[in-house]
């Protein structure tokens, strides 16, 4: 058996014998699991959903604390394959399903509820390039810094907060978050002339989507970069 493996590694390209390396150290090493910080910052969110008096269990069935729970394999989250660290966050929508059965009669959904949102449950994601808060009924935050306590996200790139009910005091606060390159702000029920000016600080800017709102003009300033806006109504 030995002359058997011999003889096929002495048959082997350099080349190939690279590959084979690579192959082995990946079934040995594994890809990084979850980040203990980051799994408990995920448990904070689930955690939050239950002092709003949802469902949590039932809207997350997969976040689940305990020692074999694997967080980077949890719905809603992607994480690096290599570091281990979340690195995109889909919690859009995140009452849908029990939004549905309450449609269906199933069990009671005060549907017009508004939520407080709390941003310094973010803080634990390091390397977070893409949150999405999307269609949450999110109407102010826990604490006044508003989004400016993402501030040391240096990742986040991309930042989808569409179909809350936020008001326009939201924009100054966001243009702390410098590494943005897409901001979705639509059908936020903006009205009247958007403060444009106060997004100036966002020099990475790349995409601003503020469709379905109600805006009748910009203020803007002098020597703001520009800015690609996507269906603005």
């Amino acid at each position: 058996m030995y002359f058997m493996f011999k003889l096929s590694m002495d048959s082997l390209s350099s080349k190939d014998l690279m590959w084979v390396f690579m192959l082995l150290l990946v079934q040995i090493c594994g890809s990084k699991g979850c980040i203990e910080e980051e799994k408990m910052g995920l448990l904070e969110f689930k955690a939050f959903l239950k002092l709003t008096d949802e469902n949590a269990d039932f809207l997350l069935p997969s976040w689940i604390d305990n020692n074999i729970s694997e967080c980077c394999n949890w719905e809603r989250v992607i994480c690096s394959p290599t570091t281990g660290r979340v690195e995109k966050l889909f919690l859009n929508h995140i009452r849908q399903h029990q939004l549905l059965l309450a449609y269906y009669g199933l069990n009671y959904y005060e549907n017009d509820k508004l939520w407080l949102l709390n941003v310094s449950i973010f803080l634990h994601f390091k390397e977070l390039y893409h949150l999405d808060l999307s269609e949450n009924s999110f109407d102010g935050f826990i604490g006044n810094e508003g989004f400016k306590g993402l501030s040391s996200l240096k990742k986040l790139e991309i930042l989808d907060i569409s179909g809350n009910a936020f008001d326009k005091s939201l924009i100054k606060s966001l243009s702390a978050l410098t590494s943005l390159k897409t901001l979705v702000l639509r059908n936020i029920e903006l009205g009247g002339s958007f403060p444009i000016q106060e997004l100036a600080s966002l020099q990475n800017l790349e995409m601003l989507d503020l469709s379905n709102n109600h805006l009748e003009s910009f203020q803007l300033v002098q020597d703001t970069q520009p800015t690609k806006y996507s269906n603005i109504n």
